[in-house]
């Protein structure tokens, strides 16, 4: 559509198989620009880079119940992203090459 994006909240879980959530419609100025993004869930909703996501949910009910399972997902501690797969993106490798690996160098301190 011209004015936004048909799309899929998808649980990728290697352990227990994916999991389709939801469709959403995602307007074009709410369209994340760049491919990952870490989610947080608060009281306002879902947030992407701490602000409102702006999804239109199918249904209220659909809404509460994803942000409810999200919101127990990040009280565990567990990653949640957003992750841009169609259409797919030219990273060699991608999506099976880890961009953001465990032993990437981490830099503390004052940079004053």
């Amino acid at each position: 559509m011209i004015s936004g994006t048909h799309c899929e909240v998808w649980e990728i879980n290697h352990l227990t198989g994916n999991r389709h959530l939801a469709d959403v419609f995602v307007l074009n100025e709410h369209m994340p620009l760049e491919l990952i993004y870490q989610l947080t869930v608060t009281w306002r909703g879902i947030c992407i880079q701490g602000r409102q996501c702006g999804w239109q949910w199918e249904s209220g009910r659909t809404e509460q119940a994803v942000t409810k399972y999200l919101k127990v997902v990040q009280e565990i501690r567990e990653e949640i992203r957003i992750e841009v797969c169609q259409p797919e993106p030219y990273l060699p490798g991608y999506p099976h090459v880890d961009r953001n690996p465990d032993d990437y160098p981490i830099v503390l301190g004052d940079f004053d």
